[in-house]
């Protein structure tokens, strides 16, 4: 689907193999003659063919054959002394035409046995089905009424029914009797029968539904002295896909008078059957299960009407627990009271712990409750905890931010818990800020190590460096799960494969799991892990989105670019707030620098998914979706990695590196030691120390030998607590994320990868200003170059009266990128190569100092509709050319300046050298900007003399290049050569 385009995509939707296929006509009768022996050796082979599988097949070949199958053929041959099998005994008589009876002789026809070698031994076999788990969905509702067929040589069984679920126990024993192999038991031993277990769906109108099958090998047992069967996880699969896994052990007795175990016991009645003995069963013991059943999103609709009223059942084991309905999701998604708990029995082996089963129901009118929704936590391993009984799992949310009562000191003196303002400690006033010299983006280019765009001074005065990570911020940080996983809902036919985690997803339930084992010497309980007091309830944020850049996008115009611009959007549905930001499209661009902050409100959980879209603009047709991603908000504000805000590593009360935080550091240590149950921080009187749980940190060892921006620092102690947060805490720091674009049609393959960062803040109370990350604006700059003479030029020409050589001299020049090139008057017959001119060139372009670029806005085509941005190193170029009256101008010389990294000059013509200008490997084109150039533009310094103008094996000489500088604007102004 799509246009066809000049330019090679990274992915697409469709392919196909295209065949060609000649045609010659031979009239070789050998050739003729060795086709047809091919055709006779086809046939030799004992191919037949069909239009279909299932239609009659032939021997001949035809174009519109789709199948083939083997044609045996049997030959019988036999003595010729002995009589053939088919030989008729008896009477035997011509038939004749009025004859009704005829006596027809018997047949003798060839009845076929097989032999054994080696003697049959008698055998029993125990098979111990235990349980299985994320099996396939069988009914409309998502589970199955399984139960498994046992096939083993020529015996078989079957288990009996579990009604509804997809994680059935049967704690079941089939036992098989007297089954006899033929064959040494040695070899029974080294290669035993395999056993074929399939897993059927009871039906109650029509036939049973395959749902899975399962090969397995028993252990062979010949006495009682070899070791038992231990149960195992066996792979269920249906149709060569993943079907769920089965939990049981095997085993083959050698039943031939000698000792066997004792028969299983039966299970209680109603039941008849024989249950798993106490040597193979798993070892329980008594266990809790704390569940934070957090709420319900995305739920996608169910028979016609939405999910208003969800409850959960969460079973385990065979217990079961609900939590209360929800009044209603589209003002609430959160379950009122979260936190649940029940006791069950479960194996001390983690291996054999059962499945729990989460399974969502909707509460509807009449008193319907239906399922929509299953889920199945196959290994409950990773939830397996050992609680502490001073700590407990508190939602960051529910903190209060208060200060703690004071502890005696351990220092001399009273202890000092300062708890200040944000804009006290930070320092609001104009006045008495300095100048800034550093924008946001020389922080930026130094974080993702530029050495284009970094400056040096932002280096040596020792600001802060940003983290970058190069993927998505959750997966650096177990995507903020800590509190709430995230749960996916099934609903429907079909497997439960863990590779594929969304599949056909139709919600999200957000909880969490903690299990923990109960005493069993009667001794007092652990406290509960998960809090009571949790608040559910919604919180109003305000959410600030900065994007800075995009790198490698997906190309949607027919000319290989892409108009793209940015698409913000809070929530899911029709309701979600938007930001479009069209008319800030960047034309023709693949590199966009963006360069925008984006602030929205919302109503976490409700509006807990934040999508960026970037768009491609279309003049004439609707725009094009380049790729989007997509961030859980919720997950970031609930974190205990405090994902809302990042944490510099130095506290600067002005300048680039300003705290943008609504809380101080000392507040977001004290509310750390609080979750921690540690005392309060404890303060010297100078405020330069600090202890925190018995270790005392000082500032001395985090500013030791280390360079500060000293006139932008803030207050020692908020220096100090941040230095103690960024060692002890694992907080996410001040960052950019590059996070990769997606399409839906192509969910797999990257459209691009977008640079951006994302602050959350309560809207209670003042929030910080935002971050300036407006794109860099140029400035507008004068090149002014006057050509006073040239000396030693090349003589091009010979003069048709006097013989001798001359040129016509000419000196043309322009800045790289742009097309105004200008050139001076023509200096005619020059003898000697020396040309007069005192010719002004002005040049007038825009120019980035920081990044030391000059940026080039034009139309890339005749046809393009808007301009381009380009920027490229501020180069100059200055040609000498010999002007020719009826033919073209001949080519002499050419200098190529570097505005930033000018050659040195020589103050006489004969002094000059190609030796002054730079080797080849050391001109750099992309890095335009050094030190020493910048020191020589800021002082004005005088750098007028001769330069050398190189063609092969001639040199020639051009005028120098003086800088002036000014407050506003800076004119490069060229001088005399000489």
């Amino acid at each position: 689907m799509g246009n066809w385009v000049p330019y090679e995509r990274n992915g697409y939707l469709f392919r196909r193999r295209r065949w060609v296929r000649m045609r010659i006509r031979d009239k070789n009768a050998k050739v003729v003659q060795k086709k047809k022996q091919k055709r006779e050796a086809a046939l030799k082979e004992g191919w037949e063919y069909a239009r279909l599988a299932h239609l009659t097949y032939h021997i001949t070949r035809h174009p519109l054959d789709f199948a083939r199958r083997r044609r045996y053929l049997r030959k019988l041959t036999g003595d010729p002394r002995r009589p053939a099998i088919f030989h008729f005994k008896g009477k035997e008589r011509k038939k004749k035409k009025d004859d009704d009876d005829e006596e027809v002789g018997n047949q003798q026809v060839p009845r076929i046995f097989v032999t054994f070698s080696a003697p049959a031994h008698t055998y029993q076999l125990r098979a111990y089905i235990y349980q299985a788990r994320d099996m396939y969905g069988g009914d409309k509702s998502g589970l199955s009424d399984p139960y498994c067929l046992v096939s083993f040589h020529t015996s078989s069984d079957r288990t009996r029914v579990i009604s509804e679920t997809v994680c059935p126990t049967w704690d079941q024993t089939i036992l098989m009797k007297s089954i006899r192999i033929f064959g040494d038991t040695s070899k029974v031993v080294e290669s035993p029968p395999p056993i074929i277990i399939e897993f059927m769906d009871k039906d109650t109108v029509g036939r049973d539904e395959f749902i899975g099958r399962t090969e397995v090998r028993p252990v062979i047992r010949l006495s009682l002295d070899t070791p038992g069967p231990r149960l195992d996880w066996f792979p269920i699969v249906r149709y060569n896909k993943y079907g769920g896994e089965l939990l049981a052990a095997f085993e083959l007795l050698l039943d031939e008078g000698n000792e066997l175990p004792f028969t299983p016991p039966t299970a209680s009645p109603p039941h008849t059957h024989y249950i798993v003995p106490s040597g193979i069963r798993p070892i329980l013991q008594k266990n809790r299960v704390e569940i934070l059943c957090w709420g319900v999103r995305d739920m996608k609709r169910f028979q016609l009407l939405p999910v208003m009223s969800p409850l959960v059942e969460f079973e385990c084991g065979g217990v079961a627990v609900k939590s209360k309905p929800i009044k209603n999701t589209k003002s609430n998604p959160n379950f009122p009271d979260p936190v649940l708990s029940f006791d069950v029995l479960l194996p001390k082996e983690e291996l054999y712990a059962p499945p729990l089963n989460i399974r969502v129901m909707d509460k509807r009118s009449f008193g319907r409750c239906p399922l929509v929704g299953t889920h199945v936590v196959k290994c409950m391993r990773s939830f397996i905890v050992e609680p502490k009984p001073s700590q407990s799992h508190k939602l960051a949310v529910a903190v209060a931010h208060k200060v703690a009562t004071p502890t005696p000191s351990i220092y001399e003196g009273e202890v000092t818990v300062v708890v200040e303002d944000v804009k006290e400690a930070l320092d609001s006033d104009p006045d008495s800020q300095k100048k800034v010299e550093f924008d946001w983006w020389s922080k930026y280019y130094y974080s993702i190590d530029d050495p284009r765009r970094t400056q040096q001074e932002y280096i040596d005065e020792g600001y802060d460096k940003m983290k970058i990570y190069p993927n998505d911020l959750e997966e650096s940080f177990n995507k903020f799960e800590d509190l709430a996983q995230t749960f996916h809902l099934y609903r429907g036919k079909g497997s439960r494969d863990p590779e594929e985690l969304a599949g056909e997803s139709v919600g999200l339930l957000k909880g969490s799991l903690k299990v923990y084992p109960l005493p069993d010497d009667g001794s007092k309980e652990p406290p509960p892990v998960f809090s009571k007091t949790i608040n559910t309830k919604p919180v109003e944020c305000v959410v600030r989105l900065y994007v800075i850049r995009a790198v490698d996008l997906m190309a949607q115009d027919p000319d290989g670019k892409s108009d793209p611009y940015i698409k913000v959007k809070v929530g899911k549905g029709g309701k979600g707030k938007k930001i479009a930001d069209k008319d800030g499209y960047i034309p023709s661009n693949l590199n966009p620098i963006f360069g925008k902050m984006f602030e929205l409100k919302a109503h976490l959980p409700i509006d807990h998914t934040l999508t960026v879209t970037v768009m491609d603009w279309d003049r004439f047709s609707a725009d094009d979706l380049i790729g989007e991603t997509k961030i859980d908000l919720e997950n970031r504000f609930i974190s205990r990695h405090r994902a809302t805000c990042g944490l510099p590593d130095t506290f600067c009360k002005r300048g680039v590196n300003k705290w943008r935080d609504r809380e101080l550091p000392i507040q977001i240590l004290e509310d750390w030691c609080k979750m921690m149950d540690f005392n309060p921080p404890e303060w010297s009187p100078d405020k330069k120390k600090v202890v925190i749980n018995h270790t005392e940190y000082s500032l001395d060892r985090y500013e030791h030998d280390r360079p500060l921006p000293e006139d932008d620092l803030g207050d020692k102690e908020q220096r100090l607590a941040l230095y103690v947060i960024k060692e002890k805490c694992n907080f996410v720091p001040e960052h950019i994320e590059e996070r990769t674009l997606y399409n839906p049609i192509i969910p797999h393959i990257s459209m691009g990868t977008l640079h951006m960062w994302v602050d959350i803040f309560p809207k209670e109370g003042a929030l910080p200003p935002p971050v300036d990350i407006s794109p860099r604006k140029p400035d507008k700059f004068v090149l002014r170059v006057v050509v006073f003479n040239t000396k030693d030029v090349l003589l091009d020409e010979i003069s048709v009266v006097t013989g001798d050589a001359m040129s016509d001299i000419y000196v043309k020049g322009w800045i790289r990128g742009q097309d105004d090139t200008q050139k001076t008057d023509v200096h005619y017959r020059s003898m000697d190569g020396e040309g007069n001119f005192n010719w002004r060139m002005v040049f007038p372009f825009e120019y980035l100092p920081p990044e030391q670029v000059i940026v080039i806005k034009k139309k890339q085509h005749f046809y393009s509709l808007t301009k381009t941005e380009v920027h490229v190193a501020p180069r100059l170029t200055l040609q000498v050319w010999d002007n020719d009256l009826f033919s073209p101008d001949d080519f002499i010389g050419t200098i190529d300046f570097n505005l930033i990294q000018i050659p040195e000059p020589v103050q006489e013509a004969i002094d000059c050298s190609v030796d002054q200008l730079p080797p080849e490997e050391e001109v750099d084109d992309d890095i335009p900007g050094t030190v020493e150039a910048a020191k020589k533009r800021k002082a004005s310094s005088d750098i007028t003399g001769a330069r050398p103008l190189p063609q092969e094996e001639s040199e020639g000489l051009v005028a120098g290049v003086h800088f002036r500088g000014g407050r506003e604007r800076t004119y490069w102004q060229a001088g005399a050569g000489d």
